[in-house]
């Protein structure tokens, strides 16, 4: 699935299967709507339960993310090699930065990241795009207790990877954050979030599916994290 963002400079996207783009300016009960049924239609065993946590975990990120700037959004929902369905966001962010000279802000941002967050895994992948600062980390973050329609709040583990690419000619950084609830399955996410993130380019993209390369093509993220 390739995505063009509407952004200056520009950025294109080419997503593996999975991986489903929101329409950001759709109508809330439409997009909830449809998601619930795209749920069913995917997973039809899945428990009401789970479904029902899909659509709210898809619908609180994407707000939060909207907030924050977000350029492009994807809901990504797939099955576990032991049959459990499990989902995760991707959002994208093109940020103004200086970069400072050519070449070395990716190793100059992983520095800073290990800084800032001593318990993060950091490290530098190279990608088509160029190379990439890489920070993965989990987080404890609340829940409203009305998103379950109860009076106590609760609070919940995630676990984001976070890319920084600088974009060649211009004085922005591309931000591409997954963030996933499904903690326990996090070395079955990292194939299809290298195959997505070597997915960023700054050109259109070409005939070729990356879903058509082999792994030791597109696996560096788990090379890295793995």
């Amino acid at each position: 699935m390739a995505v063009e963002t509407t952004e200056i400079p520009p950025l294109w996207l080419t997503l593996p299967g999975g991986f489903t783009a929101l329409d950001l300016a759709e109508d809330l009960d439409d997009r909830t709507a449809r998601t619930a049924a795209a749920l069913d239609a995917a997973f039809p065993r899945t428990r009401p339960e789970q479904r029902l946590s899909a659509v709210i975990a898809a619908e609180t990120a994407l707000q939060a993310q909207l907030r924050a700037g977000a350029v492009h959004l994807s809901g990504c929902l797939v099955r576990a090699e032991d049959g459990e369905p499990v989902h995760g966001m991707l959002a994208v962010f093109v940020r103004p930065q200086e970069l400072g000279p050519r070449g070395s802000y990716p190793d100059r941002a992983a520095a800073e990241l290990a800084e800032a967050w001593p318990d993060t895994d950091v490290g530098v992948v190279d990608l088509p795009a160029g190379r990439a600062a890489l920070a993965a980390r989990e987080l404890t973050v609340p829940v409203p207790g009305v998103v379950w329609g109860v009076a106590r709040s609760t609070v919940s583990t995630v676990r984001q990877l976070e890319l920084l690419v600088p974009h060649p000619w211009s004085p922005h950084v591309v931000a591409a954050v997954f963030t996933t609830e499904d903690v326990a399955y996090w070395s079955e996410w990292l194939p299809l979030l290298a195959a997505a993130f070597r997915g960023i380019s700054f050109h259109p993209p070409r005939d070729a599916s990356l879903d058509d390369l082999p792994p030791e093509r597109w696996d560096n993220v788990r090379k890295a994290f793995g």
